[in-house]
């Protein structure tokens, strides 16, 4: 329903904007003059900007009181701060991405989710800004009409009255919703709410006017003076919005610049028009976007570094932290743009001459060349960076720095050096937030997104013919004329070379075998796992209840398999859950799966007893680590090895530790508590829930587990959880977190008393988990990567705790069995344990089963 729903809007976009780019704009297109619009851009009076950005603020400000009306008719309260972040930042972001993913919505989501407003109280939200912006948007273009219906008469060629009999009814319909419309529950999108007050919803209006207000005003002072007076101009910049919304397109771009210049196609000089919509863009799009973001980065820095600041503030940190990608996404897309427009237009031609005299012509002609072939990649790479991917940081700054170097090279662009000199600011601001370890050449692009390259890159072709308009672009001789003054040949290379990038990463893409789906599990399929689970010896298989893994049944359904998939890679997770004569059929069809799909099949941390079933199905073996297990017959408090734990437990009385269980029945009352710890653990570590084989705080994954919980002078500072099956044989450790200031002997009070607790309930072995890269140690017949995971494990404690744990889990006297990776291919091993990586960095998604 979902994908039909998007064609449609698709559908309906293209037929919009095809329907606008038909419509008989007599002579302005052919008037069009590129140089001429150039030199109206340079000559804007600073006073008239100065107005622009003041009715920018005006229009920002009203939509911020927007925001503080709606969440009084919700019920809800938020800061300053935080209606500044959603009213402000989510309006800027709504207006330079349109609809879709990247809206107001999510960053409205995010902010107030964080303050604890739910998700339907959002939603009344949403819906009532957004009626308040349709009777807004209507009222505004209606009293425009009936004060300008002469004017307007004559512009569109439509009589004045049938002008104002549309304007009356439009305004009657707003009045009779007022008045009738707010005596009923309201229904939108499957859900009602009480209406809202009469005074609400006036002052609502009120403010989505002031904001329509501001926002008209920041173009009408732009454009020629005398060409409109503001009520003509208010009611045209009322149409094109409502197109431009309609239209679904990104700030509703090219259709709201279209409507304005058809009603201005006898008023003005088009190429004066058109200046004004460029500047425009600038001041009341671009201006608060990088606003936003440089807002974002700010509150980031000044987070941490400050002591830890009231709960809101730091969930609305949180919040900020999954953000602040998208803004940054953002910006580099648009840096992207920029660098292929500029690209495809002549530079001033007193900045070349300075060139010709310091810099030679294939500095020039190179900087030209890979300026445009950088900008393609920076609309792909912004893809990266909204995933939070720190190999799309990382190319990204490389990019934006080579760029600048670029830009003062081809021309002397002083404008795009700044604006990317504050994107690489923003950019090191913000580093934190980019951790996935995961490859750009494995995302995802939607159709969607080769479209909008494709529209940017035939844009830019427009561009250029209008730029040299005088220049015979079909000319077999132009590709080859290099010098500083021809700029055309220059142009047209750098684009075709940016069109090549584009469209073999395209085809690269549709050339890729099926790669198959990885589709989440239905609450079904988990009640079934879960049934499976219980019946086995081993409490590990309680995993698939993250629900971040599909499952793969056998025939007879008494087994399953748990797998991710990341790019080639199908990985599975264990061995499969169930009778031990099932498995061999599950791996069989599992590695035919993956091949079916051009994969690579592996199995991640395998036992070492399951070895010859991976070794008969042609898989490459290799180390992995080891897993802690702990026989709990034979653990106890005696004797000189165990002298450390008691003491441990001596030390935890004295600091006033206590021990209690919490049965899995009970877990639910218990989870507020648990979320606090959880989110504290997470706060200190600046990071994410992880995924895939490693446990994420998830209410219903915990449901069905029991907890132990340490509380210090009755305060809960630190817990464990534990999977468990009925079988009673092998219990596992899943989750542990406990609080950023907590006694240095809590978390070993709290593992003594759950092994304690555990061995008393007749369990036979405690899993405390693989300790990675364990016992990895080169030999004289060990393959390289034994020596490579040695060198990790002797020097890379300054990324990852490997010493550390084992010597945690090695307190408790366990026993140390080694864990595998299984693959095919030759080098399917090192690609998969790469894959399971990012699988693990990546935060699973929200649980919905029941």
């Amino acid at each position: 329903m979902k994908i039909a729903q998007r064609s449609i809007l698709l559908a309906l976009s293209i037929l919009i904007a095809g329907a606008l780019l038909i419509v008989p704009f007599g002579d302005v297109a052919t008037r069009l003059d590129y140089h001429a619009t150039v030199r109206a851009l340079r000559r804007l009076p600073a006073s008239a900007v100065a107005l622009s950005i003041s009715s920018t603020l005006l229009s920002f400000a009203a939509l911020i009181g927007r925001d503080a009306t709606a969440l009084r008719f919700i019920g809800a309260k938020a800061s300053p701060l935080a209606l500044l972040l959603a009213g402000f930042c989510g309006s800027a972001l709504g207006n330079a991405a349109g609809l879709g993913a990247l809206t107001s919505a999510a960053v409205r989501y995010r902010i107030y989710g964080a303050l604890g407003v739910k998700r339907e109280d959002i939603a009344r939200l949403l819906a009532f800004v957004l009626g308040g912006f349709v009777l807004g948007l209507s009222s505004v273009g209606a009293i425009a009409t009936l004060f300008e219906a002469e004017q307007l008469s004559v512009m569109f060629g439509v009589s004045a009255i049938a002008l104002r009999i549309a304007a009356w009814a439009a305004l009657a319909i707003v009045v009779c919703l007022l008045i009738f419309g707010l005596r009923s529950e309201i229904r939108v999108a499957g859900f009602s709410f009480a209406p809202p007050s009469r005074a609400s919803a006036v002052l609502q209006l009120g403010l989505t006017t002031i904001r329509l207000f501001g926002a008209a005003m920041a173009l009408w002072v732009l454009l020629p003076p005398a060409s409109l007076n503001f009520f003509a101009f208010a009611a045209i910049f009322s149409a094109a919005t409502a197109f431009g919304a309609i239209s679904h397109l990104p700030g509703g771009v090219g259709v709201f610049e279209l409507v304005v210049l058809w009603a201005y196609r006898g008023a003005a000089q088009s190429d004066v028009v058109v200046a004004a919509l460029i500047a425009y863009r600038g001041v009341y799009f671009a201006l608060p976007l990088v606003l936003s973001a440089g807002l974002f980065a700010s509150f980031e820095l000044a987070v941490a570094a400050r002591p830890r600041g009231t709960p809101e503030d730091d969930r609305v940190a949180r919040a900020i932290k999954r953000l602040s990608p998208t803004f940054i996404g953002a910006l580099t897309f648009g840096a992207g743009v920029m660098l292929l427009l500029s690209g495809a237009t002549p530079m001033f031609n007193h900045r070349l001459e300075i060139l010709s005299l310091h810099v030679p012509l294939w500095l020039v002609e190179a900087s030209s060349f890979l300026g445009s072939l950088v900008g393609v990649v920076m609309l792909f790479l912004a893809r990266g960076l909204i995933d939070r991917r720190d190999g799309a940081w990382r190319l990204a700054v490389a990019l934006s720095m080579v760029s600048v170097g670029f830009s003062l090279l081809k021309g002397l662009a002083y404008v795009e050096v700044g604006f990317l000199s504050v994107l690489i600011l923003l950019l090191l601001t913000t580093r934190p937030d980019f951790r996935r370890p995961t490859s750009m050449l494995d995302q995802p692009f939607t159709t969607g997104w080769f479209i909008a390259v494709g529209v940017i890159l035939l844009a830019a072709f427009g561009v250029l013919w209008l730029a040299f308009e005088g220049v015979d672009l079909k000319a077999r001789d132009l590709w080859w004329e290099f010098a500083f003054d021809a700029q055309a040949p220059r142009a047209l290379r750098a684009l075709v070379g940016a069109s090549v990038i584009a469209t073999g990463f395209g085809v690269s893409q549709l050339l890729r075998a099926p790669k198959g789906f990885a589709p989440p599990p239905a609450p079904k399929e988990l009640a079934a796992a879960v049934e499976i689970v219980r019946r086995q010896d081993r409490g590990e298989g309680m995993l698939a209840l993250m629900g971040d893994k599909s499952l793969l049944f056998s025939a007879s359904g008494r087994s399953f398999l748990m797998y991710g998939k990341r790019g080639r890679s199908w990985i599975a997770l264990f061995d499969p859950v169930g009778p031990c004569a099932e498995r061999g059929e599950l791996v069989r069809r599992f590695v035919k799966l993956a091949h079916k799909h051009g994969g690579r099949a592996a199995f991640y941390q395998i036992p070492a007893e399951s070895l010859p079933l991976y070794l008969d199905a042609g898989l490459s073996v290799m180390k992995l680590g080891e897993e802690a297990r702990i026989s709990l017959p034979a653990f106890g408090l005696e004797g000189g090895p165990a002298a450390h734990l008691r003491y441990a437990l001596k030390r935890g009385a004295r600091d006033g530790l206590t021990f209690e269980e919490i049965a899995p029945e009970s877990v639910r009352a218990a989870l507020p508590i648990l979320q606090a710890i959880s989110d504290e653990w997470l706060d200190e570590r600046t990071g994410e829930e992880k995924g895939f084989s490693v446990a994420a705080f998830d209410p219903i994954f915990l449901d069905a587990q029991r907890i132990g919980l340490v509380r210090s002078q009755g305060e809960p500072i630190a817990f464990v959880s534990i999977m468990e099956t009925s079988a009673r044989k092998e219990a596992t450790v899943a989750l542990m977190r406990h609080r950023a200031k907590v006694s240095p002997y809590a978390m070993e009070f709290l593992f003594v008393k759950t092994i304690l607790a555990v061995k008393e309930r007749g369990f036979e072995t405690l899993s405390l988990g693989v300790a990675p890269l364990a016992g990895v140690r080169p030999e004289p017949l060990s393959s390289r990567w034994h020596w490579i995971g040695a060198q990790i494990w002797k020097h890379g404690d300054r990324f990852y705790n490997f010493q550390g744990l084992r010597t945690f889990k090695n307190k408790f006297n366990p026993t140390w069995a080694p864990r595998y990776l299984a693959a095919s291919g030759t080098v399917g091993p090192f690609v998969a344990l790469a894959d399971a990586a990012a699988m693990i960095a990546k935060a699973p998604q929200a649980n919905t089963a029941s």
